[in-house]
């Protein structure tokens, strides 16, 4: 137990402290200061002695489970169990690598009654955390002291990739409704296997139209035609130096990961296989294409512990690797960002070898402050130097992009916190044309 003077015994005995340097000065009020400073000794000692004893019960319920980037909610369950009502504050040990919001929590708790604290934990880093004690403060009877209590609550938990933006695209599926930024979520494929009859929306094609059936229906038709499945997506993730850098506290690598995971729960819902590969200066993980539900399971704790080092990343080895593994077609997205020229030219001269066999698709996030920088209104000649050299190397990564798509691969070039949904996009855009 912990015991801290309130601001009510310091006013008091500021008071005292005052009285006491008059009495040196003005015979005769002696008595007066010792009596106050006999009162506000009294007053904290009785304090002290009802506030002996434990008062507050805790309990925490969290998640296994966290998501990184994600706000994580945490409930603290606090019970009092003494004969009075209980005003105070709660706080949680923080979590290492990431920020919360809710805490310190006020409270009044009833007697012998429990109220739910609720505060959100969005971690910056996956890997293995801890969470430790519970801490609370509250005042007793008499307000001179408060009581501060620490409890124990020990639990461990996994920061995992985004988890939860699968969840939501199922949500919206069950909903019927589509993420603007996604397009249709549906994977809808060429004019080779049909799957059923469905009235005419904005954009189907003329050629799908249905005319017999729209006469019969008096309003138009189109044939829906079935995506080919069983086919295999390998999400290759760059873990050199280059993907270390960070966008909204969040670094490049967990960008990735996000991504592609959620791209392959789609790819696996609609039938298709999705594995995993890792690289830098060399291939460090494999997980060959499956399918299912144990395929994004196997993905997902592939990924749990994945984080970028400080080698510098090996295009030519990591694609020669990918084409031993891989023998049938398989669209594989490679997710890097360049840091020189050099490296720019190993990857495209990489991803070239992989056609006409693979289907490449580069997916590059942007460097949202070097295009601030680029932006940025100039007051003084060394913010022009600045903004020439920030728009100077926003011209090379846009020459880059034109050198990846002329030599046929696919290119996804785009801010971090826009790469999920619109590689999700792209997919879709694929298989509806038939690509893969």
């Amino acid at each position: 137990m912990v015991v801290v003077p309130t601001r009510r015994f310091v006013a008091l005995a500021f008071v005292a402290t005052i009285v006491a340097t008059f009495a040196g000065f003005v015979p005769g009020i002696d008595p007066a200061w010792i009596a106050l400073d006999g009162v506000v000794l009294a007053m904290a000692a009785v304090d002290a002695l009802v506030g002996r004893g434990k008062r507050v019960e805790i309990e925490r319920k969290a998640a296994q489970i966290f998501s990184v980037g994600r706000a994580n909610p945490v409930t603290l369950t606090l019970h009092n169990a003494s004969d009075r009502v209980l005003r105070g504050t709660v706080t949680d040990d923080p979590l290492a690598d990431a920020t919360t919001d809710g805490l310190p929590g006020q409270f009044e708790i009833p007697p012998r009654a429990s109220v739910a604290l609720r505060y959100e934990i969005t971690p910056k880093r996956r890997g293995k955390r801890a969470l430790g004690a519970v801490t609370v403060r509250y005042a007793l009877p008499l307000g001179l002291l408060t009581r501060q209590e620490r409890v124990e609550l020990p639990q461990d938990v996994d920061v995992y990739p985004d988890v939860h933006a699968a969840r939501s695209l199922e949500m919206l599926r069950r909903q019927g409704r589509d993420d603007a930024r996604m397009g249709s979520l549906r994977v809808r494929g060429g004019d080779t296997e049909f799957e059923r009859m469905r009235p005419y929306q904005v954009g189907d094609e003329i050629r799908h139209v249905d005319w017999r059936a729209s006469a019969r229906k008096d309003d138009l038709v189109v044939r829906q035609y079935q995506a080919e499945s069983n086919q295999n997506v390998v999400f290759a993730i760059d873990t050199g130096r280059g993907m270390r850098g960070e966008s909204h506290g969040i670094t490049s690598i967990d960008h990735a990961l996000g991504a592609a995971l959620l791209t392959a729960d789609v790819a696996l819902r609609g039938g298709d296989r999705a594995g995993l590969f890792t690289f830098d200066d060399k291939p460090r993980s494999f997980l060959r294409p499956t399918g299912g539900r144990s395929g994004g399971r196997k993905l997902t704790r592939a990924a749990h512990a994945l984080d970028a080092g400080l080698s510098a990343t090996d295009y030519r080895t990591a694609m020669v690797f990918l084409k031993t593994q891989m023998k049938a077609r398989c669209l594989f997205v490679v997710f890097t960002n360049l840091l020189e020229p050099r490296s720019a030219r190993d990857l495209a001269a990489a991803v070239k070898s992989l056609m006409p066999r693979h289907l490449p698709l580069c997916v590059l996030m942007r460097d949202e402050e070097v295009e601030a920088l680029a932006t940025a209104p100039i007051a003084t000649a060394q913010d022009a130097l600045v903004r020439a050299a920030a728009g100077e190397s926003l011209a090379w990564r846009d020459g880059i992009v034109r050198s990846l798509k002329s030599s046929g691969a696919l290119v996804l070039d785009a801010r971090p916190d826009e790469v999920t949904p619109l590689l999700v996009k792209r997919y879709l855009e694929v298989k509806a044309r038939r690509l893969l």
